[in-house]
């Protein structure tokens, strides 16, 4: 099982508690993230997005992609203040390729809980845009990484977009 672990795309400005949406950079960034994603052939069985608009726009930007006819769901305590711990064990019962949209600090947080057991760990930065693929370690009972791909890479550099 493969779990892309995905912050959102950027968001209008406002506080981070706040249900914003994303911006005209931030749908520009996602889209082209999951048109890349298609060409590699990259598709998930399951989505999920945190209860937060700018998540929910994001994983259906790319469902739209990668995971066509999938019917999106709703995951609460995936925000930025969500529950790392709770969120791994739930991510431990899944049987499918699977997709999550959330937020910053929660997605780095859980990357470093999968990867060392420690959410604090520092594993890795997180910028908005950013797809994670993470999978079962086959030597331990940890997670690693497979790959990242943030839009930078995928669009180049900042083109004067808001």
């Amino acid at each position: 099982m493969r779990l892309l672990l995905v912050r959102h795309g950027k968001a209008e400005f406002g506080p981070e508690e706040a249900d914003r949406h994303l911006s005209a950079r931030g749908r520009a960034d996602v889209e082209a993230v999951a048109e890349h994603l298609k060409t590699q052939e990259i598709t998930v069985g399951r989505v999920v997005h945190s209860t937060l608009s700018r998540a929910r726009e994001t994983a259906e930007i790319l469902a739209e992609k990668i995971a066509p006819g999938v019917q999106l769901e709703e995951l609460p305590g995936i925000e930025p203040w969500g529950n790392v711990t709770a969120f791994a064990k739930l991510a431990e019962k899944w049987t499918e390729d699977t997709m999550v949209c959330g937020h910053e600090p929660f997605m780095g947080e859980a990357v470093s809980y999968l990867m060392a057991g420690n959410a604090h760990a520092g594993m890795v930065e997180v910028k908005t845009g950013t797809v994670m693929a993470l999978a079962h370690n086959p030597y331990g009972d940890s997670w690693q990484m497979r790959w990242m791909l943030t839009p930078r890479l995928v669009r180049g550099p900042k083109r004067g977009e808001d």
